[in-house]
């Protein structure tokens, strides 16, 4: 008799695909409220969630790194990650069972990191005296500040569409390289006191800035003229700006006791959203590339918030307490 194995099929296809729709989720803690010397504290550091997992967060490494900033090597599957930290630059290339120490002792103030998404030995550093790279995985770091005015700088990113082109956002501007940061220009936006540069997962063209006391700025020419983008917009200094990215016309943004930011149409126009935000400090944001109506923002002393609805309502996610810096959902 010929059995019908049509339905177990379908199941396991119906398993994998809610399987599929989630990521693992890592976050950056910089210091955390709940510090009471003398006494058992909640680490500092880095952070994950499994797929699946809701306001549960499994610390990696380290539980006394003052974390600004992570990046994970999507190809390497959360092999290699790197955190940007007041002493220096961390690496592990084993999920976190080891880190070392890749930079010197004349390397410190580490605000951000970013490695190269078609070659994971060149990464960048951004540092309160500027820019680092590496050519060798960590092996040695080169300065690398030619052209940079006033190079203290809290955000360093890698064009998707050409790795020769880096932007970093400084106290001096928005600053660009067209040679792997051997050399710096300028682009056109007046205003100083950058702290976050986005670019649109698409179209590489768009580039989004996030200022001190300024608002937001967008190009649709890779730097070379800006417009504020202000519309619905009652805040001025954002320090996290993120596109989704299966719908990069929608963006979110969020700062100094702004809330959340969402738009839909680019930057042409914003809401703002701050239902279930107990916590109005916002100081990184991410989409999920598995949900975009997954959203993660997280806090400055009150941990990370969750949206499941693109923004329009938030709920406490866990890490009460922590200063949340940087976030990366990864999509495995």
């Amino acid at each position: 008799m010929k059995k019908n194995f049509a339905p177990i099929i379908l199941s396991l296809l119906s398993f994998s695909q809610l399987q599929a729709q989630e990521s693992t989720v890592y976050v950056s803690v910089l210091a955390t409220r709940l510090f009471v010397a003398g006494a058992a504290n909640s680490p500092t550091g880095i952070y994950y969630q499994r797929p699946g997992e809701d306001t549960t967060w499994h610390h990696l490494g380290a539980g006394n790194i003052r974390a600004f900033g992570l990046a994970v090597h999507t190809p390497a599957r959360g092999q290699l990650i790197y955190i940007a930290s007041g002493n220096g630059a961390l690496r592990t290339t084993d999920s976190g069972k080891n880190w070392k120490v890749t930079t010197g002792w004349e390397i410190t103030e580490v605000l951000a990191v970013c490695i190269d998404p078609r070659d994971e030995k060149t990464v960048y550093l951004s540092t309160a005296y500027g820019i680092y790279k590496t050519h060798d995985g960590g092996a040695s770091w080169q300065q690398v500040n030619r052209g940079l005015v006033d190079p203290f700088s809290t955000c360093v990113i890698v064009d998707h569409a050409n790795s020769n082109v880096v932007y970093c956002a400084t106290e001096g501007g928005v600053f660009a390289s067209s040679d792997g940061a051997r050399n710096w220009q300028r682009l056109g936006l007046s205003v100083t006191n950058i702290r976050v540069i986005a670019q649109h997962p698409r179209d590489a063209q768009m580039l989004a800035a996030g200022t001190e006391n300024n608002g937001i700025y967008i190009s649709r020419d890779r730097g070379k003229i800006w417009a504020k983008s202000d519309i619905g917009v009652d805040h001025n200094t954002f320090y996290a700006i993120a596109f989704d990215p299966n719908q990069p016309e929608i963006m979110y943004a969020g700062g100094y006791v702004s809330g959340v930011y969402k738009s839909t149409n680019g930057g042409k126009n914003w809401v703002g959203y701050h239902e279930g935000l107990t916590n109005l400090n916002i100081h990184s944001l991410a989409v999920d590339p598995a949900d975009g109506n997954r959203v993660y923002a997280g806090t400055m002393w009150s941990g990370i918030f969750r949206s499941d609805n693109g923004g329009v309502t938030w709920r406490k996610a866990g890490l009460s307490g922590a200063q949340v810096w940087t976030i990366s959902i990864q999509p495995f």
